[in-house]
């Protein structure tokens, strides 16, 4: 048998060797994203032209949606974001989710395409809208997290003993770092079948050496691409695909087509979350699978179960039937000031099997 990691936002928040020269930039989670965003906004605008160009339109749907009036502008500055674009930024309704969701809504229900000859034409205006913010979420979390690996990380992958498994919903890749550091993962490790690896230098094709630990990424990763073109999964095994600008169409290293569009594989944070993708689709029921077979104990760290992250309720509930639910042990590592962490597990799992530690740190003082 073996333990189930969950890995959350809130154990990225523990990152503390980041060289980021941002100051108080930390890797953000869903209530502080755009206070976080915004400061990432600010610097790149010193150093990068084309990054106004590509948040303006985000901006201005933002400011439109929550109340805030535009500026008037002239000829000379209709693409320069300043100060007073940026308040909207700084509203405390603000959340990722929330945002990404409100967008996505509006794009589907109220800016629909007419028919034509009594065809539905595609409706890209919500692909189109919610680009920019993908982009944003990607470079935010790259910048936040730049540095050496994560010594806290390290020291939890160096506890993992063989056939335990990571889920993990976050983009970055600091437990994917920190595995490979302690020889525990492989290519082979994600369970998602990539056509080419790049090791830094060139493409390849993937390591099938069995691998210790099993990482399961249900939302995606930094460092995953896809070829929109021959259907292919390709991934950077060393770097981050952060800063690729994804409009812009590239060669696949699979099937050579100068025109391909690569896009990140990365589940946006929507509140209906859409899992059809192939690959995202396959590594949910290869977690369905490994959590009814082989798991008889849980640790979540930083990871509160939402009330609105019901794919992740339902592999909880559907993996381990309602007779292994009470005898699975939990371990809430989360400071859970509230208590609503507690209660949302209490739901499935037995409450007097459910342990809490406040901190990283204190999960870590007890290995």
């Amino acid at each position: 048998m073996s333990k189930l990691y969950l890995i959350g936002a809130g154990c990225s928040k523990n990152y503390a060797q980041g060289t980021t020269d941002i100051p108080g930039l930390t890797s953000p989670v869903d209530k502080d994203f755009f206070e976080m965003a915004k400061k990432v906004i600010i610097r790149r605008k010193q150093i990068d032209q084309t990054w106004d160009l590509m948040l303006d339109g985000f901006i201005s749907d933002l400011s439109r949606l929550y109340g805030y009036l535009p500026r008037e502008r002239s000829l000379d500055d209709l693409s320069i974001l300043n100060e007073e674009d940026l308040k909207v930024l700084d509203d405390p309704r603000l959340s990722l989710e929330s945002v990404m969701t409100t967008i996505s809504l509006e794009s589907e229900l109220f800016m629909k395409q007419p028919c034509i000859l009594g065809y539905e034409e595609p409706n890209m205006n919500i692909s189109i809208r919610l680009a920019p913010l993908i982009q944003l979420v990607t470079v935010t979390i790259s910048e936040a997290l730049q540095g050496p690996p994560c010594s806290k990380h390290r020291k939890l992958a160096e506890s993992l003993e063989q056939r335990d498994i990571v889920i993990s919903y976050n983009y970055d890749m600091l437990m994917d770092n920190a595995l490979r550091n302690c020889r525990k993962l492989s290519d082979s490790g994600y369970l998602l079948p990539f056509q080419k690896v790049s090791n830094g230098v060139t493409w390849e094709g993937p390591d099938q050496a069995a691998s210790e630990i099993t990482l399961l990424k249900l939302h995606g990763s930094l460092n995953w691409i896809h070829c929109t073109y021959c259907d292919s999964n390709l991934m950077m095994r060393y770097e981050k695909a952060a800063n690729w600008e994804t409009s812009i169409p590239r060669q696949c290293p699979k099937c050579g087509e100068l025109g391909s569009y690569l896009r990140r594989l990365i589940v946006p944070p929507l509140l209906t979350k859409d899992y059809s993708d192939h690959a995202i689709n396959y590594l949910w029921g290869a977690a369905s699978h490994l959590l009814q077979s082989y798991v008889n104990e849980i640790v979540a760290i930083g990871y509160s179960l939402p009330a609105t992250d019901f794919a992740s309720e339902t592999l909880l509930r559907t993996g381990f039937e309602f007779n292994r639910q009470k005898n699975i042990h939990v371990t809430l590592v989360n400071p859970d000031p509230d208590g609503r962490v507690f209660e949302r597990f209490s739901r499935i799992f037995d409450p007097d099997k459910i342990t809490r530690q406040k901190s990283l740190d204190e999960y870590l003082d007890t290995l």
